[in-house]
Formats: C-alpha cells, structure tokens, sequence
C-alpha cells in the first residue's frame, strides 16, 4: 500500500499514533476526522487536512459527502448517553460507507466485566458489570450487526498507556492511589502496539472478526505502582481498601478483574508486540 485514503471519527490519540505509524512507512495519507471542535482545515505531523465538527447534538452538514471518498474508516469515539453517535450519520446515509473497505471500530475488554481474576479470549461471556461496558456492549451489537453487510472488525482495547500517560508520570506527580483489592488482575496495551495491530490489519483484514488487544501479561495497580516506586526511590502512595472507594470511576475500574488473552490477534497479524509487558514498556526490566 502506498496511498491510503482514511476518515478517523474520533481523532484522539490511538488515532493520531495510527497516523503516525502511516506515515513512517511512507504511505501517503488523504485524511479527514471529526472532533468536536468548530470545522477547520489543520495539520498533524506536516500532513494537512480537514476536521469536522460533530458533538451529539449537531454535525457539519457536508461531512456525509466527504465520507463517501474516503474507504478506510477508523471509529475510536466511546458511547454517549448509550448511543455511537457514527450511527446517528449512517441512520440519515448509510451509503456513505458503500464502498469502504476497511472499517474498524475500537471498543474495550471492558464488554467482558468481571471474570474473578480468570483468563478471557474473544468467546468469553460477556458480563459487562459498569455502565460504560453495558453501553459498549450494546453499540458492538451494533457493528456486529453492521459486518454482515459491511468489511468491519472491531478491536477489543485492554488499558491504555503510552509515553506521556502512565502510571510512572501519575506517581511522580503524586496522582495515583494504590486500591488494595485481592486478586484483582488487569490486562493493558501501549499505544505503539494499538497502533501495530492497526497497520498490520490493513493488509490481513477479515471482515466480521472480533479481536482482544492486549500484551502479554496482566499485573495488579498494587504491584507495578510498588515497583515503580522502588526503582525511582518515590514514596507509595495512601492505600485505600476497594471496600472504602468512594470515586465512582475507581469502583467502576476495580470492580472486574480479569486476564485478557491476545493470542488471536498476535497469531492472525502476525504481529510481535514491541511492548510485550507493562514492565518493558515502562522500562522496569
């Protein structure tokens, strides 16, 4: 592939990372994206190109048209009161992705809930126990009934980290909590990776598949923010009993615990994880 001609709703950092990785191997980008600022031409990475608004409430009326050039879709917006807002424009137009090739929408292993600390592949049951991963659940509903007409696959992301966001910089600036929760093990991918699994999937893609992004091995908070502290001679942080959390978005994250296994991904990209734990990619080893 040397040109590529790709529409990124949602333009946040898995998608810029992915149009950094473009770009190093010398692909030509014809770009477009949404965010939700006012519709402006601008530039990333010297590459010029236009962004649209779109919000829940209102969209930039020539944004369906645009669309319909452009053939490989990246789709890396969460939902919003329940509702993948992407549908909202196929709802008015689903033409506008009739000749797209390439479709990927990134949801989370969060569809996956609580496992008691257990392994999970792609045929897991699905046990969504926070509103976040209910609301993604039902929007992959969605998409995968949209990949039966339509070359889709979605990626399952576990936790993101990536250079500027991790725990290293969270304990440094004192922005972190160590939750004391027995056996609570959770599963997450550098950036760079999510961005490898996407440049690979372009030329092995196979519509209608589901496939978890994770590395290779799960660690507890507890555990690697001890290391972390140790190795860079910082205090640890206050303790807090999961019984005693009173942030909602910390319950939420705590309340599953599950091991997310990467094998179908690894195995069908053919793809080597440049980060295969979070110990490497925060340079611990």
């Amino acid at each position: 592939m040397h040109e590529i001609n790709l529409f990124c709703f949602g333009f946040g950092q898995v998608a810029k990372k992915f149009i950094q990785k473009l770009l190093q191997n010398k692909i030509k980008v014809n770009l477009i994206t949404t965010t939700r600022q006012k519709t402006s031409e601008v530039s990333y990475f010297d590459l010029k190109f236009k962004n649209f608004n779109f919000t829940e409430h209102n969209f930039d009326n020539d944004l369906p048209k645009e669309i319909k050039k452009f053939n490989h879709i990246l789709v890396s917006t969460p939902p919003i009161n329940q509702k993948d807002l992407f549908f909202e424009l196929l709802n008015l137009n689903n033409q506008i992705i009739s000749d797209a090739k390439w479709i990927t929408y990134l949801s989370s292993t969060s569809v996956y809930g609580d496992h008691n600390g257990e392994w999970v592949d792609e045929n897991s049951k699905l046990l969504p126990n926070t509103e976040k991963g209910k609301a993604r659940l039902e929007v992959e509903k969605k998409w995968k009934e949209l990949a039966k007409d339509y070359p889709v696959q979605i990626f399952r992301l576990a936790g993101i980290y990536s250079e500027e966001n991790n725990l290293i910089n969270r304990l440094k600036n004192k922005n972190i909590k160590i939750i004391r929760k027995k056996n609570h093990k959770f599963s997450r991918i550098h950036l760079e990776d999510i961005s490898g699994f996407l440049y690979n999937s372009l030329s092995r893609f196979k519509p209608g598949e589901i496939y978890n992004i994770a590395d290779d091995q799960p660690i507890s908070n507890e555990e690697i923010i001890t290391e972390i502290a140790k190795k860079y001679s910082l205090s640890l942080p206050p303790t807090i009993d999961f019984e005693d959390l009173e942030i909602s978005t910390l319950k939420d994250f705590y309340s599953s615990s599950k091991q997310v296994k990467n094998i179908k991904a690894k195995k069908y990209f053919n793809y080597k994880l440049i980060y295969p734990t979070l110990r490497e990619g925060l340079n611990l080893l």
